[in-house]
């Protein structure tokens, strides 16, 4: 399948979800729509998809296949298994599978550091005294989502500075109080 086509179909997938706010990020040139060529070959065929569920963030990766094709269809197909766990009755198990995809693990050095700096900080910006805790954590997922496109491994980044960035959302919604 091509990765267009592949695109198409997890962006399908993720809408049953009710998923909001999908971004899919690799190494893949996009069109002006924003999805991926059909004919391009990258050297990494890894693929995140990052994307809002029940208002939390949430990622799913995939770097198992030989193209990027395959591996969005791998993300697809593990999204449709997901679903298919609170079809059959089984949705107190639903939070806790999604609930291990909330960040990227550190990087391979094994190492974490001593502590993230604070998440107003990282997040970047201005942080008006004024708003209340809602609006304090809507401008902080905005910011993080912004943030985490171009720090994300597959967009240059690192897998360091992106468990930064959700570290520092993560704080952000224990601090704010994130809705359940």
């Amino acid at each position: 399948m091509s990765p267009y086509e592949a695109a198409k179909a997890l962006i399908a997938e993720l809408g049953r979800l009710r998923a909001i706010n999908a971004v899919i990020t690799s190494q893949l040139p996009t069109r002006h729509d924003g999805l991926p060529y059909s004919d391009v070959t990258p050297s990494d065929p890894g693929i995140a998809v990052w994307f809002t569920l029940g208002g939390l963030e949430r990622v799913f990766a995939c770097d198992a296949w030989l193209t990027p094709g395959e591996n969005m269809r791998a993300l697809e197909h593990t999204i449709n298994a997901m679903r298919g766990v609170a079809r059959w009755g089984v949705a107190s198990a639903e939070e806790r599978i999604f609930s291990g995809f909330a960040a990227l693990p550190p990087g391979s050095s094994g190492t974490v550091p001593a502590g993230p700096p604070p998440w107003r900080e990282t997040l970047g910006g201005t942080w008006p005294a004024d708003l209340d805790h809602a609006d304090l954590l809507a401008i902080a997922k905005a910011r993080h989502r912004v943030a985490i496109q171009k720090a994300h491994p597959d967009a240059g980044g690192s897998h360091e500075l992106a468990a930064g960035l959700n570290a520092a959302l993560a704080e952000a919604e224990r601090e704010l109080g994130a809705p359940a």
